[in-house]
Parts: C-alpha cells; sequence; structure tokens
C-alpha cells in the first residue's frame, strides 16, 4: 500500500497542466519567461532609441533614461537565461515549480496591460484607483479595508510625491 502511494507521490511531481494550478521546471519556466520578456523589452529599448537625442553633451535627453533602463533590463533577462540553460543542463535534479490559480495571474497580466493601455485617457489618479482595486481583486484580496486602503494610500502617496513634493503635473 505504501508503495503504491509514494509511485502516485512521483507521478505528481512532474509536469502538470490544468486550470487550478500550473506545475513545471524552474529552469524552463525561466526560459519561457526569459523569452517573453526580451520579446517586450527589445520592442521597449527600439522605441526609446527612436526618443530624441540630448541638446548638449550633459544631457541625458528624452530617449537616454527609457534606453539605459531597456539595456540594463536585457542584460539581466540574459543573466537569468543563461543561469536557467545551465541549470537545465546541470545533473542536480530540477526544482519544480507550481502556480496557483493561473487563470488569476493572466487575469491580473491583463489588468496591468489594461493599465498601460488606459493610463492617459483615465488619467492618473483614477487609472490607479481603479486597476490597483481590480489587480487586488483578482490576487485574491478579499478584506474590505486593504481592497479601499491601499488604493486610495497608493493615489494619495503618487498625488503628494509627484504633484505637490516635485510639482510634476501628471495626466
Amino acid at each position: 500500500m505504501r508503495e503504491d502511494r509514494m509511485e502516485d507521490y512521483k507521478k505528481a511531481l512532474g509536469w502538470r497542466l490544468r486550470w487550478d494550478v500550473v506545475r513545471g521546471s524552474l529552469p524552463v519556466l525561466d526560459l519561457i519567461g526569459c523569452a517573453a520578456l526580451l520579446a517586450v523589452f527589445w520592442q521597449y529599448y527600439a522605441q526609446a532609441r527612436a526618443l530624441p537625442a540630448p541638446l548638449n553633451q550633459i544631457d541625458i535627453g528624452a530617449g537616454g533614461f527609457p534606453t539605459l533602463l531597456a539595456v540594463a533590463t536585457l542584460i539581466a533577462i540574459v543573466a537569468v537565461a543563461v543561469s536557467a540553460v545551465v541549470r537545465v543542463l546541470d545533473p542536480v535534479p530540477v526544482t519544480w515549480v507550481s502556480v496557483r490559480r493561473p487563470l488569476y495571474v493572466l487575469a491580473t497580466v491583463g489588468l496591468l496591460v489594461l493599465q498601460s493601455i488606459y493610463f492617459e485617457q483615465l488619467g492618473t489618479l483614477p487609472s490607479v484607483l481603479m486597476f490597483a482595486f481590480l489587480t487586488m481583486l483578482a490576487c485574491g484580496e478579499r478584506r474590505p479595508l486593504h481592497l479601499i486602503g491601499v488604493p486610495f494610500a497608493l493615489g494619495a502617496f503618487i498625488y503628494v510625491v509627484f504633484n505637490l513634493a516635485l510639482a510634476v503635473n501628471l495626466p
């Protein structure tokens, strides 16, 4: 009887794709994530390079910081990918990872993409308030005080830092 349970346990440790859990090898999942991030940040890098050059030599210019951010992120992505390849080729047993509630994870990613699309149309504070609330719901938060308090605290922090302290008019 005990050997049957061990056999079931060993079978459960491999790849698994179900609606409530995705389980896979950490290095392989790292490589999949790196490929997705590489595509996104390569596009970001291309758009940052298209921004205007600085007017003088000591200025960073409109595209300087985004380009620097893109290059640093691309280097980090390549480093993680190389590490994942080394772990795949290593004879040591791989680490397995379970992503619980993958549909909620995808919903959260979708909300973040929607926020980036509608940020300027909605404005900073309404966008932050609405999408912080929806993201917390998608992540499983159900406590009313947190669902209300965190978006308002985040919106207040952004308003104080950008509008009052830095005098930056946000959309």
